[in-house]
């Protein structure tokens, strides 16, 4: 039997995790693109800038795609190009060489405007109109008001391997308690993004968004204090500060994941606890 062809669009931290799990797993032929020379092991390149379609040249008859690519920064050029442009760049070259069965759009919780610690999901019709983010609802909308089959996957902060930064500042005693507490972060690992990414290849269910969060919406002071112990560190010594402007965060929302996980996605790490521990080797060394 034939394998089916994968493309993976952005070969970065969580584009080239998939592609290795996709290789052990040996389902797909791999197919990577990116703008560098330099090939993945196991994969076939596909050296182009999604910015400049001429620069795809005859594409092979992709299957599946998994559009992961990540901005150059936080502007809003940046987000346009990348989440909007270089997706509908990708779809139009795709199409043009025979089509696609599903496509997965990795996007970002940060769609969501909620920003007072309130609950939300997938139901929720309150999506930014400004900022940066607005494009990759704009890159959204394209999916959604297409033809054809889609899965959305909106990450929380993804962690894991090699991106233990959150860490690192607490163990150094860089990060502080913010003293009026209520701020909320939703995260996910590494891992755990790549299991969703297969586990909606395989899934019967097209044309769905899901978050891709743990099963813990958790305070922020309440990890610091936790990443604190773990370190031996006494968590009521942190610093305090009422000042936002001394804190590292983005947005403050509580987010639900069980659309997820009543569609059978089972996580390798459904909180924090179990995600960070498994990466504090890696800090204490």
């Amino acid at each position: 039997m034939t394998q089916p062809y994968i493309l993976i669009a952005g070969a970065g931290y969580l584009g080239q995790a998939l592609a290795a799990r996709i290789r052990a797993e040996g389902q797909y032929r791999v197919f990577m693109l990116r703008r560098s020379a330099v090939p993945m092991p196991g994969t076939e390149l596909i050296q182009a800038d999604l910015l400049k379609p001429e620069t795809f040249g005859d594409l092979p008859p992709i299957d599946d795609i998994v559009y992961c690519a990540a901005a150059d920064g936080h502007s809003e050029d940046s987000y346009r190009q990348i989440y909007q442009q270089g997706l509908n760049n990708l779809v139009k070259a795709t199409k043009a060489s025979g089509g696609y069965r599903r496509l997965i759009y990795i996007s970002s919780t940060s769609v969501y405007a909620e920003h007072q610690g309130g609950w939300v999901d997938e139901s929720n019709p309150d999506l930014v109109h400004q900022g940066p983010s607005r494009f990759m609802v704009s890159g959204e909308r394209d999916l959604i008001e297409g033809p054809d089959d889609y899965t959305i996957l909106r990450m929380g902060g993804i962690y894991g391997p090699g991106r233990t930064y959150f860490l690192r500042r607490v163990k150094e005693g860089a990060e502080r308690i913010y003293s009026k507490g209520g701020l909320y972060s939703n995260r996910i690992h590494r891992d755990d993004c790549v299991g969703m990414i297969l586990h909606s290849l395989k899934s019967a269910a097209a044309r769905q968004v899901y978050n891709g969060v743990d099963s813990e919406s958790a305070d922020r002071n309440e990890v610091i204090r936790w990443m604190a112990q773990k370190f031996g560190q006494n968590p009521d010594a942190i610093l305090r500060t009422d000042d936002l402007t001394m804190i590292s965060h983005r947005g403050n929302k509580r987010i639900r994941n069980s659309k997820i996980l009543s569609a059978g996605y089972k996580f390798i790490y459904p909180s924090y606890r179990e995600g960070y521990t498994a990466l504090l080797h890696e800090v204490k060394n």
